[in-house]
């Protein structure tokens, strides 16, 4: 616990503040920190970060074999995939994968290879962007960002839209199993927006015994100065398992061809183990550079209305509460409902009481 001594603020109210410490900050924060962090990870099984001075370098496996190749569909071509692109940050490119007007496989490309070998447990990290809030124009209306698929053995790790089909294609997906079904699939995000750049993350294993598939996913929205995960499951379906052995894979399209996702992708790693929420947090952490302290870190008086304002440092979108008290043992909830701002949140107290010699506030986060 920390006291601040704020009497010298005003000279009729004494006030003071509690806060706890739960996040540190990191010293660098970029993609290239990112690469090379999880390059450290001996279960790092293949890495595609989309950099490199010619094409044949930015298609590379920077870990495994399994490099890159254009796969253009209906009236597309190579030459509609884009090198070079922004990325989320200066320190890495990204690549753009196209979807034109029409149908599901009128037009696009996408990037894919023919054969990697997935184990009965894996995980996946994701860094892109979508050019649009929705895909529309189709039977399916869906995005496959990084898919593999084995006769009716299904591995859409990650897809925009959604179950039931026709999607509106305004959601992220994880789909597993024998069929694009609610029952195999998990819901990462409700609605995606426009030139949002997303970290998702997911970790599944297979049960042989039960032919169910379990896995949980992760997600942040960078753009929107997420900094702390958000967790999605875990879930189990009823379908049975992706692929696993030598199986074709689709980035920023299918894993045959078609229906690919219009938008940017900077990042891909995949690994052959089950990781949990602090390893891909840490990553998240290399890429942002963590969360601010959290504490109240501003408090001001005004005499003129007799109220009393606390800052502190806030995620954007987390629910909190903020207490008050004049002895620190009994606290009287002032409100439990106050939605974080993107690095700093604010609550005014008009509560204020002149036989109230001194007051403590404190702030609580809101756990869902």
């Amino acid at each position: 616990m920390v006291f601040r001594d704020l009497k010298h603020l005003i000279s009729s109210l004494s006030l003071a503040l509690i806060h706890y410490s739960i996040w540190t900050c990191t010293s660098n924060a970029s993609i290239i920190d990112f690469q090379n962090l999880v390059q450290t990870d001996p279960d790092l099984s293949h890495q595609f970060t989309f950099d490199g001075e010619n094409e044949q370098d930015r298609l590379e496996d920077k870990i495994g074999d399994a490099d890159l190749n254009p796969r253009p569909f209906g009236s597309g071509t190579a030459n509609d995939i884009e090198y070079a692109k922004e990325g989320y940050d200066e320190t890495s490119d990204s690549v753009s994968t196209s979807r034109g007007p029409g149908n599901d496989f009128a037009q696009g490309a996408g990037l894919h290879n023919a054969s990697v070998n997935l184990s009965d447990q894996l995980s996946f990290e994701v860094i892109f962007q979508p050019n649009s809030t929705e895909i529309s124009g189709g039977n399916f209306n869906l995005g496959y960002i990084l898919n593999t698929r084995v006769n009716n053995d299904r591995g859409y790790f990650l897809v925009q839209g959604n179950a039931p089909l026709p999607s509106t294609g305004q959601q992220l997906s994880s789909t597993i199993g024998d069929g694009f079904a609610e029952r195999n699939q998990n819901l990462i995000l409700s609605q995606v927006q426009a030139d949002h750049w997303y970290f998702v993350a997911g970790s599944y294993s297979i049960n042989r015994d039960t032919n169910t598939t379990t896995f949980t996913n992760y997600i942040a929205d960078l753009t929107n100065g997420d900094t702390v995960l958000k967790k999605i499951g875990p879930f189990s379906n009823s379908g049975g398992p992706y692929p696993t052995g030598g199986s074709p894979l689709g980035i920023g399209g299918r894993w045959d061809a078609g229906e690919s996702f219009p938008g940017q992708i900077d990042e891909i790693n995949l690994y052959n183990a089950f990781k949990d929420e602090s390893i891909f947090q840490q990553h998240l952490d290399s890429i942002t550079g963590g969360n601010e302290p959290f504490e109240i870190n501003k408090i001001t008086h005004d005499v003129i209305s007799k109220t009393t304002t606390i800052e502190w440092n806030s995620i954007s979108g987390k629910a909190y509460a903020v207490d008050a008290s004049s002895d620190m043992i009994e606290w009287n909830e002032l409100d439990d409902g106050v939605i974080g701002k993107k690095d700093s949140t604010s609550f005014t107290d008009t509560e204020v009481s002149e036989n109230e010699a001194k007051k403590f506030y404190r702030v609580r986060e809101i756990e869902e």
